[in-house]
């Protein structure tokens, strides 16, 4: 079956009246977004959003009515596995076609763009409502996307409905580690990030984009880290400012530190803010492996400029210019 063909266009009126709770896990990008997912999907509350659900999009509500789910997530998780790929490339998390992703890369691939706007919200919506159709169940669905972190006042206008779990990390921390995935990426074409993103494998295909992007997101040149810097500063500076049009009912925020501290207590706290007192109980322990994490040269370099980028945040959440030096 050829996953580009939409076999789902003959089922698309099921969806009409289907109803979704929306939950989205917001943060910078390699905040700790990944993992906190993993770990509030493990609870067994929510629909999140799978690899499967975005690679095989156009044959999921198909694949469910003639009883297919099982064997085509089956048969993804063993392509994932011929092609080597035990994990994404760029960290230590398992992917398997239950993997739990960003719908930015849906949004992408369609739109190019891979925040929720008035260009695909349509495209969205319908996302939400296969996944909700197709799980037989009424729990909210749980997403997550760096993309939106600077998009929440236009993602609750849209969904009256939706909660927000935001998570935060020191900027040091989150630009090494984007720096460090961004290299990955580029070092070598990755079959995973390739089923996802069609932009990405257009790089791989123009050798002077391709070339021109590896210099400048190299360790030889700091332009790479200036410009995340900049959007980082704007996010940053985007929630500071309008965190505060959220009711305090509509969102709860956690550092990343705090959670590798003390995941029992986050996550409960998480919890009880989206009214879930009642799920599984888990050794969230489990989910933190403790790895240091070395500062890339380059933000090292930068650190005063990125302090004074992002100054207002890094004193919101304690976060000071010496650490991790």
């Amino acid at each position: 079956m050829k996953t580009s063909e939409n076999h789902d266009q003959q089922y698309l009126e099921k969806l009409e009246n289907i109803d979704f709770q929306p939950v989205f896990i917001l943060g910078l990008h390699r905040s700790g977004t990944s993992i906190l997912y993993k770990m509030l999907t493990s609870t067994g509350c929510f629909n999140p959003v799978t690899a499967y659900h975005l690679i095989k999009y156009n044959q999921l509500v198909y694949n469910h009515i003639n009883k297919r789910e099982e064997s085509s997530k089956k048969e993804l998780t063993e392509s994932f596995k011929e092609k080597g790929l035990e994990d994404r490339g760029i960290d230590r998390l398992q992917v398997t076609a239950d993997f739990a992703e960003e719908h930015g890369f849906l949004l992408g691939q369609k739109t190019f763009q891979m925040y929720i706007n008035s260009k695909n919200l349509l495209l969205f919506t319908e996302l939400c409502k296969k996944i909700q159709f197709i799980s037989g169940n009424d729990k909210p669905i749980l997403l997550k996307n760096p993309y939106d972190f600077s998009n929440f006042l236009h993602i609750k206008k849209a969904f009256p409905n939706a909660k927000f779990v935001f998570i935060h990390r020191h900027p040091f921390k989150t630009l090494s580690s984007t720096i460090k995935a961004i290299r990955l990426l580029l070092k070598n074409k990755n079959p995973y990030t390739t089923q996802l993103f069609r932009i990405y494998n257009k790089i791989f295909e123009n050798p002077l984009i391709l070339h021109t992007l590896r210099f400048c997101f190299s360790r030889i040149s700091v332009f790479g880290i200036i410009l995340l810097t900049n959007d980082s500063s704007a996010a940053t500076k985007y929630y500071l400012k309008n965190i505060k049009h959220l009711s305090k009912q509509d969102y709860v925020f956690i550092t990343y530190e705090d959670l590798c501290k003390n995941p029992q207590k986050n996550i409960e706290k998480i919890m009880e803010s989206l009214d879930s007192v009642t799920y599984n109980k888990i050794d969230f322990t489990s989910f933190i492996k403790p790895r240091k994490t070395q500062l890339d040269p380059g933000v090292r370099q930068l650190r005063k400029f990125i302090y004074k980028s992002m100054k207002e945040y890094f004193k919101f959440f304690g976060y000071k210019l010496e650490e991790h030096i």
